[in-house]
């Protein structure tokens, strides 16, 4: 009669949902056999290129911030937002805008070789039912990351540069086939087969 309440309880509870879960994917850092100062240079480039206005530069730490940017607003900011970040469920607010700021680490390994690194903050806007607006930080899904390394991967290295696949899970490869006991064995014919 005990374990009852606690089989409700357990029934009760929502169930988490594997169909709609996302790989959250971070890329790692970029590994490039490039001296500091081209690697920082087209950095630079590329964050030009794309528009992004730099707040601060620190070349000795290697160390590059951009102003927070304007991704999305309107009524589509919710749907926009759940593509970059993982999704931060609102109950009484919908979401106003979107906002995303780069944070560039760009380190000196050897002489020839340097190690780029790419982190997203994204922070959106929400509305409540009151008119009350505030700011929320938005975890990264790794996309914007994946995007500013595919581009500067193909500012230093040519268009057909691309980032390696992450290796898929165990729930994310495609089935093998196994055959059956009878057919894994191979018949062998001779005088005591027929």
């Amino acid at each position: 009669m005990k374990k009852l309440p606690v089989l409700l309880m357990l029934l009760a509870l929502p169930a988490p949902s594997f169909a709609q879960t996302r790989r959250i994917y971070h890329p790692p850092p970029l590994r490039i056999h490039v001296p500091f100062e081209a690697a920082w240079n087209a950095m630079q480039e590329v964050l030009a290129e794309a528009g992004e206005e730099v707040l601060e530069a620190d070349r000795a730490q290697g160390r590059i911030l951009t102003r927070f940017r304007e991704y999305m607003s309107g009524p589509l900011t919710a749907g926009h937002l759940s593509k970059i970040g993982q999704k931060v469920q609102l109950g009484d607010a919908d979401w106003i805008r979107a906002e995303c700021q780069y944070e560039i680490q760009v380190e000196l390994v050897e002489a020839k070789l340097t190690l780029v690194t790419v982190y997203t903050n994204i922070r959106g806007l929400k509305r409540d039912f009151f008119g009350k607006e505030t700011w929320v930080e938005v975890p990264s899904n790794g996309s914007r990351e994946e995007f500013l390394l595919t581009q500067y991967g193909r500012r230093l290295f040519g268009q057909t540069f691309k980032l390696d696949e992450p290796r898929k899970g165990f729930w994310e490869r495609d089935p093998q086939y196994v055959p059956d006991m009878e057919r894994r064995i191979p018949r062998i014919a001779g005088p005591e087969r027929p």
